[in-house]
């Protein structure tokens, strides 16, 4: 096999990119800021905003109308059972999501709300109003009491935060008073 020089390799591919990755090239698939946000990572969300590009990006939207800064309010990832609650009965849904709890709920300074913070400060467009209409359009199983609050806030990510929690703890307490049931013998 023939070696080649440093200088014809690349030639045979091209310049390189830096910021070759940094946006979502696959229709249906959120760029890396978009992920940072859902996550709740505003370190990478940062991170990533140092590009002229990342950051003239910074509004784009996904196929459900979902943009980084609609991502961080929504903190699916103390959330989700409020926008679909089919996720508390999948243990393979919700374990993920519990095992985090701790990093939103245990750190100084709340991620999802630092996320959004950074993406503010970096030129996001805040529009609660397009934020409540993604939520409402994509949490169709969504219990009543959820719709209306979220209708009604003047802050979605507090909002679906609490009404998360209250789920959560909900749940707890019926497996918890599951647990002390006496087992009957089949």
């Amino acid at each position: 096999m023939e070696q080649l020089s440093p200088l014809e390799v690349s030639r045979n591919i091209g310049p390189l990119h830096t910021t070759d990755g940094l946006l979502a090239k696959e229709k249906g698939k959120p760029s890396p800021l978009a992920t940072a946000a859902f996550m709740g990572y505003p370190n990478v969300v940062a991170a990533l905003l140092t590009s002229d590009l990342v950051r003239t990006h910074i509004n784009d939207a996904d196929e459900m109308g979902l943009t980084p800064w609609i991502a961080a309010n929504f903190s699916l990832r103390q959330s989700m059972w409020v926008c679909n609650p089919a996720v508390l009965g999948d243990p393979f849904k919700f374990v993920p999501l519990f095992v985090t709890q701790p990093y939103y709920l245990a750190n100084p300074t709340p991620p999802y709300k630092k996320t959004r913070e950074v993406l503010e400060e970096a030129g996001a467009s805040p529009d609660l109003a397009k934020a409540k209409e993604v939520w409402l359009a994509n949490c169709k199983h969504q219990s009543d009491e959820a719709k209306t609050r979220v209708q009604a806030s003047d802050d979605l990510q507090k909002t679906v935060q609490e009404l998360g929690a209250n789920d959560l703890t909900s749940l707890l307490r019926k497996l918890q008073k599951k647990t002390a049931e006496p087992q009957t013998k089949q």
